[in-house]
């Protein structure tokens, strides 16, 4: 798995103590514990809880008591590796102080609805068919957004991309520029809208002011980029490349011209969807 590559520095204290099968019948046991990791406890309910799923995925009446039984302990012994990975994830999360909150719960809720051509009452409707109820996705979709965000931090923290690491580049690599017109080394943001969809365009024009907003308030143009640039590029903080104003669309020149380097735009209407561009 991904996340068990990236937590494997870390160096986890865990400790299974679960032995599955059969255990003294002396006393009443409200809870056991199926693992520690750093000093966490993982509950047996609360890997119970986690297998219930696919429990009832690969059981069925047909099967024998002990046959369930058997079943179940076999997924419970693959789920909880699992349970553990996303406990050190959490523990990660918290120490690099990553946080989502419910504006981007809702925008990747509006996103999933689009995607799967689906109304919110409908999800709802799927939800209660598989016995969820909506809170308890909103708290799974919090998880995978951090889990997301998380992995980004990972791979952001190894690549640092600097202006001198551009300068130098392109004095090795010069770019095919006979005109001797000047470049402009630009990054976006872009925020996609659908033609002939007022809803889509007015939901990407709202995005796209509250990447301005941010990038006013003094943020970096490489994190606005990530969070809401609806390109791969923005993964990357917005890189688009080297261009003359001959090779622009006007209105992107027009948006460009008088920047200085370090300079962002107004929001832009392109055909692509609303633009903002700086110039590095």
């Amino acid at each position: 798995m991904i996340l068990h590559s990236i937590f494997f520095r870390t160096f986890p204290v865990v400790l299974a103590v679960l032995i599955f099968g059969a255990y003294p019948a002396y006393g009443i046991i409200v809870d056991r514990i199926a693992a520690t990791v750093n000093g966490d406890v993982i509950t047996i309910s609360e890997l119970e809880g986690w297998a219930q799923p696919l429990v009832q995925k690969y059981t069925n009446d047909e099967m024998s008591k002990k046959e369930i039984e058997t079943k179940k302990q076999e997924i419970l012994a693959q789920v909880l590796p699992e349970l553990i990975n996303e406990r050190l994830a959490q523990e990660e999360v918290k120490k690099l102080g990553i946080k989502v909150g419910e504006q981007e719960i809702e925008r990747a809720l509006e996103q999933i609805c689009k995607d799967n051509h689906i109304t919110r009452d409908q999800l709802l409707e799927k939800l209660a068919l598989e016995n969820h109820t909506f809170e308890e996705y909103k708290k799974e979709l919090k998880q995978q957004i951090e889990r997301a965000e998380l992995i980004n931090a990972q791979v952001r923290a190894k690549i640092v991309i600097t202006d001198e690491q551009v300068n130098e580049y392109l004095k090795e690599h010069p770019l095919n520029n006979n005109s001797n017109a000047p470049l402009y080394i630009m990054q976006h943001i872009c925020t996609k809208f659908e033609e002939d969809d007022s809803e889509s365009r007015e939901d990407a024009r709202r995005r796209i002011e509250e990447a301005h907003n941010e990038l006013r308030e003094g943020k970096v143009f490489e994190e606005v980029a990530r969070s809401y640039s609806d390109f791969p590029s923005g993964q990357e903080g917005g890189y688009l490349g080297a261009f003359t104003l001959k090779d622009m669309a006007l209105s992107v020149k027009q948006a460009v011209v008088n920047l200085k380097p370090g300079d962002f735009s107004d929001i832009v209407d392109t055909q692509v969807g609303w633009q903002i561009f700086r110039l590095k």
